[in-house]
């Protein structure tokens, strides 16, 4: 990575199983982003993580 990369362009540089879990991620922030236990975040992440390498 390079500091003239767009967040774009490092996504597009990825795999399609990491820009899965990348753009899953994402959406699991957005959903928790006003939760009062953010651990719960870690845990829906790592699921999604694991849902994808099946």
């Amino acid at each position: 990575m390079t500091t003239r990369e767009t967040p774009i362009q490092i996504l597009e540089a990825l795999s399609p199983a990491a820009q899965q879990l990348a753009k899953r991620v994402l959406q699991l922030e957005k959903e928790y982003l006003h939760v009062k236990k953010p651990s719960l975040l870690t845990n829906r992440i790592v699921e999604a993580a694991k849902e994808l390498t099946r």
